[in-house]
């Protein structure tokens, strides 16, 4: 059962952080109505200004930790739970 959790545990965390990188793309194409300057899109890194380089790279590392924090605490309640089963 435990091995479970942490399978189910890694895999939600995988999830997350790819929905989360998607929601900031969709987010920053939508209100810059540029293709967000990520390591994906080497062409937009290399065309865009440093600054909203910068931008991109601050706003997604900052969403990234907050959905690892988020799915981390999570997935410790989870763990718990299974193990006092």
């Amino acid at each position: 059962m435990k091995l479970l959790v942490k399978i189910f545990s890694m895999a939600l965390s995988l999830a997350a952080g790819w929905a989360g990188a998607k929601l900031v793309s969709g987010i920053w194409k939508k209100s810059t109505g540029d293709t967000p300057p990520s390591l994906g899109n080497p062409s937009a890194q290399n065309e865009e200004a440093v600054g909203k380089v910068l931008a991109f790279a601050v706003i997604s590392g900052a969403s990234a930790s907050v959905i690892q924090a988020l799915t981390k605490r999570w997935t410790r309640k989870l763990e718990a739970k299974a193990a006092s089963r």
